[in-house]
C-alpha cells in the first residue's frame, strides 16, 4: 500500500456507512482527500437523479424504495444512503442482474461552511460516493 502502513496478507478495505460519509465524502468536499488505493470498487460521482429510474445505455438502475436510510455517527445523522439495482434492457421489462450501487450522500449540516462559498456548497449538493458490489457471490470455477 502506499501509504507504508503495513497490512495483513488478505486485508480487505470495508468501510462502515458512517465511514465513506464522515471520513470520504467529507474530506473529498473539503478537498482533503488523497488518491485512494488502485482497484477498489468505491468511486466519487455526482448525485443520481431523484427519478425512480435512471436510463443507461444497455440497461437501467432503479431505486429501491426500501433502500433508503439515514447515516448516524456519534449520535448525528450525518448522511443518506440510497439503493440502487442494475437491470439489464429497457424499463419496465429489464432482466435482474447481481449488480447494485449505494449512493452515500452528505447531510448539509455535518459540513460547516460560509454560505458565501458556493463552490464547496455545490459539492455538498452535488457529490457523492458510490459502492458498487455484486449481490451474489460469484460461482466456483
Amino acid at each position: 500500500m502506499s501509504s507504508g502502513v503495513p497490512v495483513a496478507a488478505g486485508y480487505k478495505f470495508c468501510p462502515m456507512d458512517d465511514d465513506l460519509v464522515v471520513y470520504y465524502l467529507k474530506r473529498k468536499i473539503l478537498g482533503l482527500f488523497q488518491l485512494g488505493q488502485a482497484n477498489e470498487w468505491f468511486f466519487f460521482s455526482t448525485k443520481s437523479k431523484d427519478d425512480d429510474i435512471t436510463v443507461i445505455d444497455g440497461g437501467y438502475y432503479e431505486i429501491d424504495p426500501d433502500g433508503a436510510a439515514p447515516i448516524t455517527w456519534e449520535g448525528k445523522i450525518v448522511g443518506h444512503v440510497k439503493t440502487l439495482f442494475f437491470y439489464q434492457g429497457s424499463p419496465p421489462n429489464g432482466t435482474d442482474t447481481e449488480w447494485m450501487v449505494e449512493e452515500f450522500r452528505i447531510n448539509p449540516e455535518f459540513v460547516p461552511v460560509d454560505k458565501a462559498d458556493h463552490n464547496t456548497q455545490e459539492k455538498i449538493t452535488n457529490l457523492v460516493v458510490c459502492k458498487i458490489y455484486r449481490m451474489r457471490p460469484l460461482p466456483e470455477p
